[in-house]
Parts: C-alpha cells; structure tokens; sequence
C-alpha cells in the first residue's frame, strides 16, 4: 500500500489519508492525532522527493509555489484551530473513505487524454520548463483570464483547511487548482504542487504532532518510519515512468492510478465496515 501511495503522489500528489489512516486508525488501534501525523509525513516524504524530481527536470515553478505556500499556512493553522474540538467526537469520520469525487477526478483525467491528440510533446524537459519567457504567472494568465487565476487562491485555501482540519495531504487539490486556474501543464503543475506539499504538510504535521498522547509512540517506532521509506521508494520508481511518457500518456496514467485508488479506498470502507460489526 504505501508503495502504491508512492507512485500516486509521483503521477499527480495523491495523498495517503485515503488509504492509510483507516487501517492505522481501525486496524492498527494507533491513537487518532498519531495516525493523522503518519499519513502527512507520508505525504511529506513524498512531496520532498518528487520537489527534487521536478526542480532536476525544469517542472518547477518556484516562486509561484512559495507564493502560494505561504499563502496555504494561513489556512492550515486555521484548520488545525477548529479541527482541535472537531476531531475528538467526530473520530468516524476517519474510518474510511467512499471514494466516489476521487474515481470521478480519475474519470476526467481519462477524458482529458482521450481528447488530446496522439502524437504530443513529449511532457518532460523543455516543452514544460519554467523560463522567464514561459512562466506561467498571475500576471500573464489575467491578460487571458480576467479574474480566473485569483480562484487558484480559493482553491489552494479550501485545500490547506483541510491539510490543518482533517490530516489530508492536498497535493493533488493544488494540482488541479495548478491545472485549472493557471493553465500549469501537468508535470509543471504536479511538480509545484508538490513544492507547496512539502511546506504545508510540515506545518500540518508539526501541529498534529503536538497532540499525540504520550506513550502512543511505543511499539511503532520502527513501523512508521519504514511506511515512509517504502512510500518514497514508490515515488521514486512511478517518477520514471511517468517522466518518460508524453502527455496524453500522462492523463492516462494519472486517471488509472487515481480511479484505482478511489477502487481501494472504496472496498477497504466496507471491508472496515465488515470488521468493526463483527
């Protein structure tokens, strides 16, 4: 599973809160804020090796994700605020996930490769980097916009809530709000999403930490650390696929892995279900 979470986060910044915090919760009995802490160090851990990833292949824009980094901390602090009285009497929340808005992004993805023509750029290196002739800012996207570019900033706040009120990891939400409101090409908007990842979930992440009961570390000390390892080997393997494939490949590839994880997330709900009633 974690290797399988590796290689989503490497296509489009999936995160791991749909997999892994209903069997660490309902399985493993970890204490809920410990559980929470995993799932975004996972996240983490991905977003830090698929950062390196993009900035080595010109699939970065840099100032564009600090700006929006910084922005998300805001949002995740006051996420974190309420979701402190939220979280305690609402633990059944985290016992599963439906699936059913991730299987439809996977749904759009396909549809997204099948109306590209055969035959494209091949998405890595040049066709995407980042230049200063290219870039695409704000700025240059309100020329051809108007307001649309400014909803990145909606999207990227109801994302880094969520990273601070629940423990979701919101690579994948900055993704598409890269993709939709600023026209990022996929890898480009991948790759800065995963810059702004890296920052959030380590907020998120701190904040969570602070909440971990004491003694709930003891026994899984050694576990959580090779989930990560495991995790981060997955990213690093799905990366070079994924770099190697033109674009229409890419949104193929990206709604596979994504329509087969809103699949898991789906079955291990009932499977959960099933366990707990019996």
């Amino acid at each position: 599973m974690s290797l399988f979470i590796g290689i989503a986060a490497s296509a489009i910044g999936f995160t791991a809160w749909p997999l892994v915090v209903p069997v660490l919760f309902i399985l493993c009995g970890l204490d809920l804020y410990l559980t929470l802490f995993s799932s975004l160090l996972v996240d983490c851990a991905n977003a830090l090796v698929m950062t390196i990833i993009a900035k080595k292949n010109n699939c970065l824009d840099v100032r564009q994700g600090i700006r929006l980094a910084v922005f998300a901390v805001v949002w995740i602090v006051a996420g974190f605020s309420l979701g402190r009285f939220f979280i305690p009497g609402n633990d059944h929340l985290f016992r599963g996930s439906a699936g059913v808005i991730t299987l439809f992004i996977g749904i759009l993805f396909i549809v997204k490769g099948i109306r590209n023509k055969p035959g494209g750029t091949v998405s890595n290196g040049s066709p995407v980097a980042i230049t200063s002739k290219n870039r695409p800012t704000n700025g240059t996207a309100s020329q051809k916009s108007g307001i649309r570019p400014y909803f990145v900033y909606a999207g990227v706040g109801v994302m880094a809530f969520q990273i601070g009120f629940l423990g979701i990891g919101g690579g994948m939400g900055y993704a598409i709000s890269l993709m939709l409101f600023l026209s990022y090409p996929v890898l480009t908007a991948t790759g800065t999403a995963m810059l702004m990842t890296l920052c959030s979930t380590l907020v998120g992440a701190g904040l969570m930490f602070f909440q971990i009961p004491a003694g709930a570390l003891s026994g899984w000390q050694w576990f959580i650390p090779m989930m990560v390892i495991l995790s981060m080997t997955g990213t690093l393997c799905g990366a070079k696929i994924t770099y190697a494939l033109p674009t229409r490949q890419i949104h193929f590839l990206i709604g596979g892995v994504v329509i087969l994880a809103g699949m898991l997330a789906m079955c291990q709900k009932y499977f959960m279900q099933i366990m707990t009633a019996s």
